[in-house]
């Protein structure tokens, strides 16, 4: 897909405003929905590059913006961040060997793979063991460095872990902050960190979407906290394909 370059860059402007709004509603779903797009339109690389870089500004304002401390469970951290470091390692070699219409095919598989699974953890009757971390830990690493999407299996095991909206938010916010320095060091030892020339206003988008989205959150009830989260993977689901098709 190839656009002006002002209007590529007041596309990639909104879409990272309301990648932040979602991000801040739920704690995950800024590359969700973002993801696609920027491979359409920017290469993989820069993609992967551009989102952690606006995604952990996003991430940092939630938890420093916080209206009470935040309280992420901590052995769910560590144990989420520890299994993904191999994973990490993998998404990286995934990320260099794939070529450009790979990558989007296999974006677009993930995001819709991602609605499948979040429409069967609606129901949170059933909790998971904690030995369920590894497997959701170590494809939550690869898809990040991979993708930046490694939100989906972390998001599909905590639901099960018995937590509360905020508990999860602040959970999932943690674990990507904790992993933030090994995906950066694993993409630029793999030579797949490339940066796109105006990331840096980028960032002013990530962090207007915060604020709208932290005052959005507050808004809605756990129920429909649980409404909002399912609409945003459909939506993203449907930008994939919408990515494929025009690119």
């Amino acid at each position: 897909m190839h656009l002006d370059g002002a209007v590529l860059f007041s596309a990639l402007f909104s879409l990272i405003f309301v990648s932040a709004v979602l991000q801040s509603l739920s704690g995950f779903g800024f590359a969700l929905l973002s993801a696609p797009l920027l491979a359409a339109t920017i290469g993989g690389a820069e993609a992967v590059s551009t989102i952690i870089i606006t995604g952990t500004v996003c991430d940092v304002a939630i938890l420093a913006m916080r209206r009470s401390v935040p309280r992420p469970v901590g052995r769910e951290v560590w144990a989420l961040a520890g299994w993904s470091v191999p994973g990490m390692l993998v998404g990286a070699w995934l990320l260099a060997s794939l070529s450009g219409a790979g990558l989007q095919i296999f974006v677009a598989c993930v995001v819709i793979g991602a609605v499948v699974l979040r429409m069967r953890s609606r129901e949170r009757g059933v909790v998971v063991r904690p030995a369920w971390a590894v497997p959701a830990g170590f494809l939550s690493g690869a898809l990040s460095t991979s993708t930046s999407l490694g939100g989906p299996p972390s998001v599909y095991y905590l639901v099960h872990r018995g937590l509360t909206p905020h508990a999860m938010r602040d959970t999932l916010v943690t674990v990507s902050l904790v992993r933030l320095p090994l995906s950066v060091a694993t993409l630029v030892i793999a030579g797949t960190w490339e940066t796109y020339e105006l990331w840096f206003p980028l960032v002013g988008a990530a962090l207007l979407g915060q604020l709208v989205g932290a005052r959005a959150f507050h808004v809605f009830g756990s129920s429909r906290y649980e409404r909002v989260v399912l609409y945003l993977l459909v939506a993203s689901a449907l930008v994939s394909v919408a990515a494929l098709l025009i690119g």
